[in-house]
């Protein structure tokens, strides 16, 4: 066998740092990197979009709910909750959020949530945890899970956005992630299609926990594409408390701007 002297291992390492971004350096003048969102070339050093893109995708309103994420004004009494929520009795503890659902962020949001958008729904994650820092830093989430889907349209989609975001923020928060924590456990109808009233009622009971040991005292950031009245969110959250999560907290790409 052949052994590697400590000066022999250093001229390797060495030589591997030099050489590794010179690769890089080559398969980017060959292959420019392209923005996710329009497909321009962007800056190689790790952008994943153009900066007239990310202006547009970047949170415009600067003060926002810390309880749904919606847009706040300046002055706004958040002790419980905005305008939209403080008569809400959600279970998650918290929302958040990178944009709000219209203009580009909403087409955005589309395209992520489309068959083949897996990678424009990474970026979008990475760009969620690059502006949020420092309230995903505020705690430490013990696991990072998405919302599910039911089995029967899980078979006949090969992404999903929720689960391709919560795995990039878990990449990017070193933190454990996993799909099988929450389940679907009934098939209910698309939100998107359905009335506000019915949102409330369909989802209640299609969430379970199928080992409530892995919850139980821990805290986990729950993660979806877009938050519309909540709903959705609520119940999985109200599952997870029910099995022993201490806390949830809510995390999506964007939310509706006005929920009834």
């Amino acid at each position: 066998m052949i052994r590697l002297n400590d000066s022999m291992k250093s001229c390797q390492i060495t030589t591997a740092a030099i050489v590794s971004p010179m690769i890089s350096a080559a398969i980017n003048f060959i292959y420019p990197p392209t923005c996710l969102f329009c497909d321009q070339e962007v800056n190689p050093v790790g952008n994943d979009f153009c900066d007239s893109c990310l202006s547009k995708l970047k949170p415009v309103h600067s003060l926002e709910c810390p309880r749904c994420g919606a847009p706040v004004g300046l002055y706004t009494d958040l002790t419980r909750g905005c305008g939209q929520c403080h008569r809400e009795s959600f279970a998650f503890d918290g929302v958040i959020r990178l944009g709000v659902y219209e203009g580009q962020m909403r087409l955005a949001s589309l395209r992520a949530k489309a068959s083949g958008g897996g990678t424009l729904a990474r970026g979008l994650a990475n760009l969620l945890v690059s502006q949020k820092r420092s309230r995903f830093d505020e705690q430490s989430f013990d696991l990072v899970i998405p919302i599910p889907e039911h089995w029967t349209r899980r078979i006949v989609h090969s992404h999903y956005a929720a689960e391709t975001i919560s795995r990039q923020i878990a990449r990017r928060l070193h933190a454990c992630w996993s799909r099988r924590i929450l389940l679907k456990s009934r098939r209910t109808p698309k939100q998107a299609t359905s009335p506000t009233p019915l949102r409330r009622q369909q989802q209640q009971g299609s969430f379970a926990v199928p080992n409530v040991k892995q919850i139980s005292g821990k805290s986990i950031l729950l993660v979806d594409d877009i938050l519309t009245t909540g709903s959705t969110a609520h119940a999985a959250a109200k599952t997870l408390k029910n099995a022993g999560a201490a806390h949830v907290t809510v995390a999506v790409i964007a939310v509706s701007p006005l929920r009834k």
